[in-house]
C-alpha cells in the first residue's frame, strides 16, 4: 500500500484475473468509499469515481425493496502477496471480530464492516447478469441439440499467452463433447472471444447440479471472463400481420449517381418492392439471401423505407443517394419463434468487424465497398446484454471503429415490451383521469428502470444513441386501446433508458417513433397492468412490408426505437448534403474531414426537454431527489426530442453558426459571437444554444475509457440560466448539449460578442492524434418579435476575426 499498487474501479474493464479481488459491498458502495476515505493513509484508495455509482431510485430488490442490494467493486493489486495477505486478513476479521491486527493494518476493521466479502474472480462473476443460464434452459425446453454459447476471455497482450488461453479453453469445450466453431481477436479493444457449443446432454446436466456450479470445468476455466448467450438482436416476425392498404400510383422520383453515404446494417430489405427498386445498393459477401424468405424480410425493409422515404405518412421526398446494405441478420425458427437474426454460427462483434472494415479498406485486391459512407445505422440490440456499468466488446467496436474511420454511428436504444405494473388497485384502472393515468405509468416506468436498461451496444461512447419518442402522423388511435399520454412528445413506454458508460447522456436524443398503445391485462392480481399491443395497423409510422402472394407494394404500421433510429440517419443523410452546399459558398473553406462531427453536433443541436421536463417533474419530483433530480431526469430524456428541421435553416429570429477544428492536450480553441445589437435594452425571451461534439480515441485497458475530453466554456451574457441537463452530466460523453435563457435586459454595444472557449484534456491516456471537433451555436428570440438578428449576426461575422486554429461557417 506504501508504494500504491492497487487501485479501485467499478468494472472489469482492462482488469487481469490474477491482480483483481472482488469486493462484496453491503449496503450502498458510496458507504464503502466514505469508510475508506475517513481513514487516513487511504485516501488515494479511494479516488474510485462516485460518479459511476448507480443511483438508488429503480434499483430495489425486486420482491423486498426494503433488502440493500450488494454492489460490487474490483480492487486490482499487483503485488501478489499483498493480494494474499489482504484475503487473509479478512478472514480472520470475519472469524474474529476482535482480533489483533498488526501495526498500522487495524484501520482495515472499519472497512470490512462494509464488505459481505473479498474473494477471487470466480463461477459467479463469469455467469452473473449474462443469462446464460435462462438461456440454456430455454433452449432445451425447444429441444435444440446442439446449444451454442459465447465464451469472452481474458483479454492478454502476449500472442503466446492468448494461445494458452484458447488451447485450455478448447480441450474443456472438447472434454464435454463440444466444439469451436470461431473466435476472434481484436486486440484495439482489448477483445478475445471463442464462440463454442455443446450437445444438449451435457448442458442438461450441469443444470441438473446448479449446487455444483463451481465444479463444472468449463465455468471454472480461470482465463474465462464471461461466458454468455450468443448475441443475436432478434426481431420476432409475426405470421399473422394484416396488410395496410397499397401505395398510391405516384411517378418514382429520380434518384442521384453519388456515392452513398448511409450504411445500413440490418436485415435483407425486399429490394423489389416499390418504394425501394433502386434505391439499394445491396453488398451481401455473405450469402444470406440465398435462403430468406420475402415474407420474412420485414425489418430490413421498414429501416430502408424510413431512412429513404421517412414515415410514409408525412409524405416527405425521398433522399437523394442511394442506401448501402449490408445484411447482418437471416430468418430462421428459433426456441423464441419464427425471427430475423445473426445467425448462431457467428460472433456479432466479428461480424460488425468485417462488415465496416470492409466499407473502407480492400479485400482481394478489391477497391472497398463504400468508402464514402459516413453514417452507419444500428437498429438492432442485444436483449441479452442490457448495459450494467460496464462497456460491452460490440459498444468498445463501435468507439474504436468510429475514431479510425472517422464514422458515425446512429444505434437504437433498445425495445422493451414489458408488462407496465401500476401502482394503483386494478378496479381504479377505469377511474382515473388521463392526466393520473399518465403520472401512473411515467412512475411504473420509472420504478422499473432496473429492467428497462439500454441494449447493447447503445452505450457507444463515440456513436449517437437514438431513443423513440410517443409520436407519429398516422390516423386517430382506436378507442378499445390505452393511450398511455395525455398527448405526444414523451418517450415511448417501449423505449430503453439511460444513463450510459460512467453515467453520460444517454439515449442522446429521442426522435419519433409511433405511438405504442396499450392493452389492460386481464387476471386476479390486485394493481392495474398494462401490456404492449402489437399489431401492423395505425396508430405507428408507415414503412414499406413485403405483402402476401409475392406483393411488391405493400404497408405496415410499426413502432420503436428502431424507427427513431432510422429516422435519425436519414436526417443526417440530409445535413450532409446541406454542409456540402455550404461547402460550396464562396470563401468558406469546410474541410470534409469535419463532417461527422459536424452533423453528430448538428443532430443534437435542436433537441429539447419541451414540456417533458414539467411532466415528468410532476410524477417523479420529491424532497429526497429534487437536489439531484436534473441528472436523474438525464436517464429518462437524455437532451430531448430531436427537432432536425429547426437546425436545417434559419429565420428572422434565429442564427445558428458552425464552427469547426483540432485540439491537443492542453490546448483551447476561441469562439467570438458577435450580438446583435436590436437585442440591446429589450425584456424579450432569448434562447442560446451550444452544442459540442467530437470524436475520441478510447482506452480498453483503463476504466476512464475515453482518452480526450473537449468541453467548452462561455462568458455568456446574454443568456444566463442554464437550463435542462445536468452541468455535470453533459461533460461524461462525446457531446456536449447546453441551453441557456434570459428575458431581462441586457445592456451593450454595437461590436459587443460573447466568447466560447473549446478545451482539450487527455483523461484515460495520451492524446496522440489531434481531436477534431464540431460546434453549433444558435441565438434564438420568440418567432414574431421584429428583432432581425439573423441578418444582424450575419453581418457581422462578415468581419472576419482571428481566431488561432478554430474555423467558422
Amino acid at each position: 500500500m506504501e508504494r500504491q499498487r492497487l487501485f479501485l474501479q467499478g468494472n472489469s474493464l482492462g482488469l487481469q484475473p490474477e491482480q483483481v479481488l472482488v469486493l462484496e459491498i453491503i449496503g450502498t458502495i458510496d458507504n464503502f468509499i466514505n469508510a475508506v476515505n475517513r481513514i487516513k493513509g487511504l485516501e488515494w484508495l479511494g479516488e474510485f469515481e462516485t460518479d459511476n455509482i448507480d443511483p438508488d431510485y429503480g434499483f430495489e430488490d425486486k420482491k423486498n425493496p426494503e433488502k440493500p442490494l450488494r454492489g460490487q467493486l474490483f480492487l486490482v493489486m499487483t503485488d501478489q502477496q499483498a493480494l494474499q495477505q489482504l484475503c487473509g486478513l479478512f478472514e480472520i476479521w470475519r472469524n474474529n471480530r476482535n482480533a489483533d491486527f498488526a501495526y498500522g493494518l487495524t484501520r482495515f476493521k472499519r472497512v470490512f464492516e462494509h464488505l459481505h466479502t473479498i474473494r477471487p474472480w470466480n463461477t459467479e462473476d463469469r455467469i452473473r447478469e449474462t443469462g446464460i443460464l435462462e438461456d440454456w434452459k430455454e433452449r432445451l425446453e425447444f429441444d435444440q441439440s446442439v446449444i451454442p454459447f459465447e465464451a469472452e476471455l481474458w483479454f492478454r497482450g502476449s500472442r503466446r499467452r492468448r494461445g494458452q488461453a484458447e488451447a485450455q479453453l478448447r480441450n474443456i469445450i472438447a472434454s464435454l463433447d463440444g466444439e469451436v466453431i470461431g473466435q476472434c481477436i481484436i486486440p484495439d479493444i482489448a477483445y478475445h472471444a471463442v464462440l463454442g457449443r455443446i450437445r444438449r446432454n451435457r448442458i442438461q446436466d450441469i443444470l441438473d447440479r446448479p449446487e455444483a456450479l463451481q465444479d463444472i470445468g468449463l465455468l471454472r476455466c480461470q482465463d474465462m471472463m464471461y461466458l454468455r448467450p450468443v448475441g443475436q438482436c432478434a426481431v420476432p416476425i409475426a405470421e399473422d400481420e394484416a396488410e395496410v392498404g397499397a401505395l398510391a400510383q405516384e411517378p418514382p422520383s429520380e434518384l442521384s449517381q453519388a456515392s452513398p453515404v448511409v450504411a445500413l446494417f440490418d436485415g435483407l430489405p425486399l429490394t423489389r418492392h416499390k418504394l425501394l427498386e433502386g434505391r439499394l445498393i445491396v453488398d451481401d459477401p455473405d450469402g444470406y439471401e440465398s435462403d430468406y424468405q420475402a415474407e420474412a424480410r420485414k425489418h430490413g425493409t421498414a429501416m430502408g423505407s424510413l431512412i429513404c422515404h421517412g414515415d410514409l405518412n408525412e409524405k416527405r421526398g425521398p433522399a437523394d443517394r442511394p442506401l448501402y446494405v449490408r445484411p447482418i441478420m437471416r430468418s430462421r425458427s428459433s426456441f423464441r419463434g419464427y425471427e430475423e437474426a445473426i445467425p448462431e454460427d457467428v460472433l456479432p462483434t466479428d461480424l460488425i468487424h468485417r462488415a465496416v472494415r470492409r466499407l473502407y479498406e480492400p479485400e482481394d485486391d478489391e477497391v472497398p465497398e463504400a468508402p464514402d459512407v459516413r453514417i452507419i445505422n444500428l437498429s438492432i440490440g442485444d436483449p441479452a446484454r442490457p448495459f450494467v456499468r460496464e462497456m460491452s466488446p460490440w459498444a468498445r467496436l463501435l468507439d474504436w471503429l468510429a475514431w479510425k474511420y472517422n464514422v458515425l454511428f446512429l444505434v437504437s436504444a433498445g425495445n422493451h415490451v414489458r408488462e407496465i405494473e401500476l401502482d394503483i388497485a386494478r378496479n381504479d384502472l377505469s377511474t382515473l383521469t388521463d392526466q393520473a393515468r399518465e403520472q401512473a405509468v411515467i412512475k411504473s416506468l420509472a420504478t422499473d428502470t432496473r429492467n428497462r436498461r439500454l441494449l447493447s451496444p447503445a452505450e457507444t461512447l463515440n456513436g449517437l444513441t437514438i431513443g423513440a419518442v410517443h409520436a407519429d402522423a398516422s390516423v386517430p388511435s382506436p378507442s378499445y386501446l390505452i393511450d398511455p399520454f395525455v398527448r405526444a412528445g414523451l418517450p415511448s413506454v417501449i423505449s430503453a433508458h439511460g444513463p450510459g458508460y460512467r453515467r453520460a447522456v444517454k439515449p442522446d436524443i429521442f426522435l419519433s417513433g409511433g405511438r405504442q398503445l396499450l392493452t389492460e391485462k386481464l387476471g386476479a392480481h390486485a394493481k392495474a397492468k398494462l401490456r404492449i399491443h402489437p399489431f401492423p395497423k395505425p396508430p405507428g409510422q408507415r414503412t414499406a412490408a413485403p405483402g402476401n402472394a409475392g406483393r411488391l407494394d405493400q404497408t405496415a404500421h410499426t413502432r420503436g426505437t428502431s424507427n427513431a433510429a432510422a429516422l435519425a440517419s436519414r436526417g443526417a443523410g440530409f445535413l450532409y448534403e446541406l454542409l456540402g452546399r455550404l461547402r460550396g459558398q464562396p470563401g468558406t473553406n469546410l474541410p470534409e474531414q469535419y463532417d461527422v462531427v459536424l452533423m453528430k453536433a448538428l443532430l443534437v443541436h435542436g433537441a429539447n426537454w419541451a414540456d417533458a421536463q414539467t411532466r415528468y417533474e410532476s410524477a417523479l419530483k420529491n424532497a429526497q431527489n429534487r437536489r439531484t433530480f436534473k441528472d436523474h431526469l438525464g436517464r429518462f430524456l437524455g437532451y430531448g426530442a430531436a427537432n432536425l428541421e429547426k437546425v436545417m435553416a434559419c429565420t428572422e429570429q434565429r442564427v445558428t453558426v458552425l464552427g469547426f477544428g483540432k485540439l491537443d492536450d492542453g490546448e483551447a480553441d476561441e469562439f467570438i459571437l458577435p450580438l446583435p445589437p436590436s437585442l440591446s435594452t429589450m425584456n424579450e425571451w432569448r434562447r442560446l444554444t451550444i452544442t459540442l461534439a467530437w470524436l475520441s480515441p478510447v482506452s480498453s485497458k483503463n476504466q476512464k475509457y475515453r482518452i480526450a475530453q473537449l468541453w467548452f466554456g462561455s462568458e455568456n451574457s446574454i443568456a444566463t440560466e442554464r437550463v435542462e441537463s445536468d452541468y455535470n452530466a453533459v461533460r461524461r460523453g462525446t457531446v456536449q448539449h447546453e441551453i441557456f435563457e434570459d428575458d431581462k435586459a441586457v445592456v451593450f454595444q454595437d461590436g459587443d460578442t460573447t466568447a466560447i472557449k473549446v478545451n482539450c484534456r487527455a483523461d484515460a491516456g495520451k492524446i496522440t492524434d489531434s481531436i477534431r471537433y464540431g460546434l453549433a451555436v444558435t441565438l434564438e428570440v420568440a418567432e414574431g418579435i421584429d428583432i432581425p438578428i439573423y441578418q444582424e449576426v450575419r453581418d457581422r461575422l462578415r468581419i472576419p476575426v482571428a481566431v488561432q486554429g478554430a474555423r467558422s461557417v
